[in-house]
């Protein structure tokens, strides 16, 4: 059901933007909040190549240690949330911070106290699965992230934002053919907050995909 359920969604999106686009006014007002498009995600996650020290030598240590990183954070992912530790997930925030991932944060609503994304965030879901498909993109490990604020237990928050993360990671496999392998969903809960001086600000709950491709 959940297969046919959300394909659905993204029929009846993609028929409602179309309506649209019949009334610019209407699309300004109806978009305003959701400024980046595919093409801007496209540029935002691409991956700088690295640069080594000769063509003769085949990998870097760099190139080998950066190919090792990502394979943790697979692994990481690969656990059940109980047996994820707060120095897995700091490992992974330090890897994506040392090599400079491309990353983008994505306002993602879900229902509440749920892991259903709503309907009015299916066109972000749409041009991010877009995206993902660019043919700059499509070879590319994506690490899909969900936070959420500080308001509710660490357990239940931790539990609540890898269901999230969990559920856009289906919702891009299902809808774009984006193999399982290419997705790695990680929740954090409120351990990572965008902002540290509102702790319950809307601001702290968000996606983020970050590109982990070497």
């Amino acid at each position: 059901m959940r297969r046919k359920f959300s394909k659905f969604l993204v029929v009846a999106a993609l028929a409602t933007t179309s309506t649209m686009f019949s009334n610019q006014m209407f699309i300004n007002q109806a978009f305003a909040g959701d400024a980046l498009k595919t093409e801007d995600m496209v540029r935002a996650l691409k991956a700088a190549p690295v640069k080594r020290l000769t063509r003769s030598l085949g990998a870097t240590a760099v190139d080998k240690e950066r190919i090792k990183s990502r394979g943790l954070v697979i692994e990481v992912a690969k656990k059940q949330v109980e047996e994820q530790t707060h120095e897995d997930r700091k490992e992974i925030t330090k890897i994506i911070k040392k090599y400079k991932l491309p990353t983008i944060d994505l306002t993602i609503y879900f229902k509440y106290n749920s892991a259903d994304i709503s309907p009015s965030s299916i066109p972000t879901m749409i041009k991010l699965g877009r995206a993902l498909s660019d043919k700059e993109l499509k070879e590319g490990t994506f690490l899909v992230a969900g936070h959420t604020d500080a308001k509710g237990s660490d357990h239940y928050n931790l539990t609540l934002s890898q269901r999230r993360a969990k559920a856009v990671k289906h919702f891009l496999m299902e809808n774009f053919s984006i193999g399982h392998g290419k997705l790695v969903a990680v929740g954090y809960g409120e351990e990572e907050l965008k902002d540290f001086h509102d702790p319950h600000s809307g601001e702290n709950r968000r996606v983020q995909v970050t590109n982990l491709t070497h």
